[in-house]
């Protein structure tokens, strides 16, 4: 029969004892946290393929060109844009946006139809900026609003 002191010194899973057993725990833990940093790097550069660079893309088709210039005018230009204006506006950036913004910008486009009907839940709503952030990259980057003199 094992007795509750012979249990408790079975347990010890380090031979080492004292300081150098504290070293052996430490050690283990850095090797674990190592190990999920290299892990999360290892992911993080998985999804990061589209990256921000959009300037490699195809030219998109003149209309979405248009559509989104008329867009970055109306709200830059005017102090205050009308609701009815925006839905206009970014239903014609969504239908004519290339296959790589289609969601994104039909997301934008129903999100101010939401809102005019008077939902509220798309306001700063993380997808809805990362959709606005997308197709806005996708028009200044690949409509060719800005020339690059030797860059």
């Amino acid at each position: 029969m094992i007795t509750s002191r012979s249990r408790r010194h079975r347990i010890l899973r380090d031979s080492a004892w004292g300081a150098a057993a504290l070293h052996n725990r430490v050690m283990k833990i850095a090797a674990w946290v190592i190990g999920l940093v290299a892990l999360a790097t290892v992911v993080t550069l998985a999804q990061g393929r589209q990256g921000n660079d959009l300037s490699t893309q195809p030219r998109p088709s003149r209309a979405f060109c248009s559509a989104a210039a008329a867009y970055d005018k109306a709200t830059t230009t005017k102090k205050s844009v009308p609701l009815a204006e925006h839905i206009t506006m970014t239903h014609a950036i969504a239908t004519n946006a290339p296959r790589d913004t289609k969601a994104d910008a039909t997301l934008v486009w129903h999100s101010y139809r939401k809102l005019a009907a008077g939902d509220r839940s798309v306001v700063d709503n993380p997808k809805v900026k990362a959709a606005i952030d997308h197709v806005n990259r996708r028009a200044t980057q690949t409509c060719g609003w800005f020339a690059r003199d030797g860059i």
